[in-house]
């Protein structure tokens, strides 16, 4: 006989915000160094970057600064520990970033990616046109290695939960199959506390995103400055300094 599955959602909307809420609450009053180097990111996006971002004013522009926003949404979904939420929402900002650079490079694709919804013909050509890749590819030259960075921080992204794939569902499980009643208990958890790995791992994506995210705005035009350059070497050096000690950290069960 089988027995009907009972689906229980503890707590329900106040409660989820509550636990969130607390959790960011309780990060930004600390000392946590990833925190500390999220604000020094925000702060560069909000002022300096605009100083140096060589994507031409119009849609560039608003895709430049739709991707800071996202990446700002990110970071307060990993602030409140729900980290499986963090990736869907970085990848879709460093797609607004590369999309800022690919209308600056080739700017015959504005109208390709305004008409997108005029019809399905208009769709088709945005999607064959409009990809990660083909924007992040003008970062390759001004600077190998943070290209490297972007293409890792979005294949992760898809890994860790921009998809419903196994491991971004599965690393949030835990079965109980010693239950008194005989029933298998499965729980998929949300939120994690402010020093569990998995809202750590949230934090360090938002940084790893951030550099990706300024570095394709900052060098959509070859050419850097030596300013740009020491910006980026800067932020790059506080990222692995902030993160230096949780990279030997064990993959969650």
């Amino acid at each position: 006989m089988i027995t009907k599955p009972v689906v229980q959602i503890a707590g329900g909307l106040d409660h989820y915000m509550k636990m969130a809420d607390e959790t960011a609450a309780e990060l930004l009053a600390g000392n946590d160094p990833l925190v500390a180097a999220l604000r020094q990111y925000d702060e560069y996006m909000r002022t300096d970057l605009w100083s140096h971002a060589t994507v031409t004013p119009g849609l560039g522009y608003v895709l430049s600064m739709n991707s800071c926003m996202m990446f700002l949404a990110g970071t307060r979904m990993a602030l409140s520990g729900h980290s499986v939420a963090v990736f869907p929402l970085l990848r879709t900002a460093l797609e607004s970033a590369s999309y800022a650079v690919l209308i600056h490079r080739e700017p015959e694709l504005s109208d390709v990616w305004s008409k997108r919804h005029e019809s399905d013909d208009h769709r088709k050509l945005c999607r064959k046109n409009f990809t990660f890749e083909r924007g992040a590819r003008y970062l390759k030259g001004p600077s190998p290695e943070l290209y490297d960075l972007a293409q890792q921080a979005y294949e992760s992204s898809i890994d860790y939960g921009a998809h419903p794939n196994v491991k971004g569902v599965a690393g949030h499980l835990s079965i109980d199959n010693e239950r008194e009643d005989g029933q298998v208990g499965v729980s998929l958890t949300a939120l994690y506390g402010t020093e569990h790995i998995q809202t750590v791992r949230g934090l360090a994506a938002c940084l790893d995103f951030g550099l990706a995210i300024i570095a394709l705005i900052a060098l959509a035009e070859p050419g850097e400055t030596d300013k740009i350059t020491e910006d980026l070497q800067r932020l790059s050096d506080l990222k692995n300094d902030a993160t230096a000690e949780y990279m030997n950290e064990p993959e969650p069960a």
